[in-house]
Formats: structure tokens, C-alpha cells, sequence
């Protein structure tokens, strides 16, 4: 399994989510248009501003690609949900952090990077929740699978004791 290789956290590049999976949190840190939940809505999306901005559907697919390329950028992950996490966070497995190591970057980096090290999504896959602070114009939690919700939303309180950094 191809897996990506870890990164820092890098505002509006690699963001921090917080992960429920199977009873069990995790930190990720990893590219932010992985975290898009739903690539269908988003790609529907894309597709409606394009041909709204006049732009023909060839020149839609030359800049962002098909749809099964767009997909392929997230392993053929085309919904993100309780039943492809397992999937995913495979190749996700180098970019988990603890919440020591998390403390401690943050710790040693420059004041203008502390911004850096605030969690963006807090995505429990065991109640099909999903939580965004990210800032405004993006917009993860409309996104969500169906069945899911997700809410533009302080989810501090969520994080366990034992791992807040």
C-alpha cells in the first residue's frame, strides 16, 4: 500500500485533523483536499463554477482532469466514510502525530507559525460526525458524505484530555 509520507502542518496546505476511528483518536497531519469527504459533491461543484464562469467542460478537464483522475489523487477514495476509512487512513499511517510531538513543534516554532498547529477537523467515523474550523471561504462541512453531519464548529471540548496539545 502506498502510503504518503509525513508532513508538517503548513497553513491552508497540510491541516490537522482530529480522527474517531473504531473507538480509537488519532492526529493526522496530511494535504487538505484529501479531507474533502465527498469527491463527487466537490467535483459536481467545480464542474457548475466552471460552466457558470463561461469556461467549456474541456477546459474543466484539462485543468482539473476526469473525474476517475480527480479520484485517483486519493487512491480511487471517491466517498470518504466509516466504510473506506479503514482504506485510507492506511495511507495515512506515516502522517498520524501524537499529541506530544504536536505539542512540541508547536512549541519550538516561530511565533508567526503557531497559526500552523491549530486543529482544522475533528472527523468521528464511528458517529458520522464531522467538525470544521477551517477558515471561511473553504468549507469541508458541506462535503460530508450522505448521512453524515457536519458543522462550521468549535470541537475542542471532543478531544480527549490526554490529547490536547
Amino acid at each position: 500500500m502506498e502510503q504518503l509520507a509525513k508532513v508538517l502542518p503548513k497553513y491552508k496546505e497540510n491541516i490537522i485533523v482530529a480522527v474517531v476511528f473504531r473507538k480509537h483518536f488519532e492526529w493526522y497531519v496530511a494535504p487538505k483536499n484529501l479531507w474533502k469527504m465527498d469527491y463527487e459533491k466537490l467535483y459536481r461543484i467545480w464542474k457548475a463554477l466552471y460552466s457558470r464562469s463561461g469556461r467549456s467542460y474541456e477546459d474543466f478537464e484539462r485543468e482539473i482532469g476526469s473525474y476517475e483522475d480527480f479520484c485517483s489523487k486519493r487512491w480511487g477514495i471517491e466517498v470518504l466514510n466509516e466504510d473506506t476509512a479503514s482504506h485510507f487512513l492506511g495511507h495515512l499511517f506515516k502522517c498520524r502525530y501524537s499529541a506530544d510531538e504536536l505539542r512540541l513543534l508547536r512549541t519550538m516554532a516561530r511565533d508567526d507559525k503557531k497559526v500552523d498547529y491549530e486543529p482544522s477537523l475533528y472527523i468521528d467515523f464511528d458517529s458520522n460526525k464531522m467538525y470544521s474550523v477551517y477558515p471561511k471561504p473553504e468549507n469541508f462541512e458541506s462535503f460530508v458524505p450522505d448521512g453524515w453531519s457536519g458543522r462550521y464548529g468549535d470541537f475542542s471540548a471532543m478531544i480527549p484530555a490526554d490529547k490536547r496539545f
